[in-house]
């Protein structure tokens, strides 16, 4: 799943093509139930070994609002107490956890993506369990299991109603939730915008990697001596032109890291092109793959940023179920603008920062 994302600001998360099709298709995918591409997304992103939603989320884990959030909240644990993390990704809050609380701290990590974080020593974070292919809406675990159920930037890509009821269930009779989720005016959410409409100078039969793949070959027969013909010209042309265009969106955006990322990257895979431009086209469609997927977890992530309206139903929901627990709601957020919602529930509500 989506999993566990601590971040100041963030754009190059959101680096991303979808192969030149509608961005309607992976909410289709989310709105039809057909995981297949969504697990793969996120399977693949997870083992490239990053720890947050977020990639290129700083190296600094845990500075800012959302890190304050959650030091606040673990600082005040008793030890002993057994905690479960919904859609944990590769445990950022699993290892923070550990970080403050060592091994005082009982904790299950569930996710539906396959799991293999790289700072994870079973022997030396033997009271840490993580548990892959596991979705929120079905939890193996008995009832009032936990005493606090976590989670960040994962929570709100599930089915609402069978969430909160599972969540309820294993949550045991003294326990707390608290949960980090996407605002629908974040900075986060608001580059993802951004970053989406750049995609027409990347993914289209006009964009970047389309010229990039079209110029290759010309350039491998260039260098296996052939002299340049006037379609090597003009595709050549064509690439440059596609270029420019892109700087120039690069130039005018608030958000151009996709763009910048896309060139550079592109621009280094073509210097490599020698006399056959096999490797380099192999490599070239590797790349697309990899920003389609990207692009699938960015629009899955604005389909499912909050509203105020939707987390107001979602504390309402819970509060129905726990009538006499309180339930707060309060929005993380720092110089950069709006980074999350926090709603928190149960006997140990701490409150906004």
């Amino acid at each position: 799943g989506p999993g566990n994302g601590a971040f100041l600001f963030c754009t190059r998360a959101v680096i991303c093509w979808w192969n030149g099709r509608d961005p309607g298709e992976a909410l289709t995918l989310m709105a039809t139930g057909d995981n297949d591409a969504r697990k793969r997304a996120w399977r693949n992103y997870w083992a490239s070994g990053s720890l947050h939603s977020c990639a290129d989320a700083m190296g600094r884990n845990y500075d800012g609002a959302i890190g304050e959030f959650w030091k606040r909240r673990f600082s005040g644990l008793e030890r002993g107490r057994r905690l479960i993390d919904l859609a944990t990704g590769n445990g950022a809050l699993p290892q923070l956890l550990y970080s403050m609380l060592g091994s005082d701290c009982e904790v299950d990590a569930i996710d539906q993506a396959e799991l293999a974080p790289a700072w994870y020593r079973p022997d030396e974070h033997s009271r840490i369990r993580f548990h892959s292919s596991v979705s929120i809406e079905s939890l193996p675990f008995a009832e009032a299991t936990f005493d606090g159920v976590l989670s960040q930037f994962g929570f709100e890509y599930a089915n609402r109603e069978k969430a909160i009821q599972e969540t309820l269930r294993v949550a045991g009779p003294a326990a707390f939730v608290a949960l980090v989720m996407h605002h629908v005016d974040s900075v986060l959410v608001r580059v993802g915008r951004e970053e989406l409409r750049h995609h027409e100078l990347l993914g289209t039969d006009c964009g970047l990697l389309r010229a990039a793949t079209d110029v290759a070959p010309w350039i491998a027969r260039i260098k296996a001596g052939e002299r340049p013909t006037p379609a090597a010209d003009a595709s050549r042309k064509r690439y440059n032109n596609t270029l420019e265009n892109l700087a120039e969106a690069a130039s005018r955006s608030f958000a151009p890291d996709l763009l910048l990322d896309a060139r550079a990257n592109v621009h280094r895979l073509l210097a490599r092109v020698g006399s056959d431009p096999s490797p380099v086209l192999t490599d070239l469609n590797g790349y697309a793959d990899m920003l389609g997927h990207a692009r699938l977890r960015t629009t899955e992530m604005i389909a499912c940023a909050l509203a105020e309206s939707d987390i107001g139903s979602l504390a309402s929901a819970i509060s129905a179920h726990w009538p006499d627990k309180p339930v707060r709601v309060s929005v993380l957020r720092q110089p950069e603008g709006v980074l999350a919602w926090a709603l928190e529930a149960g006997d140990q509500v701490i409150g906004p920062i």
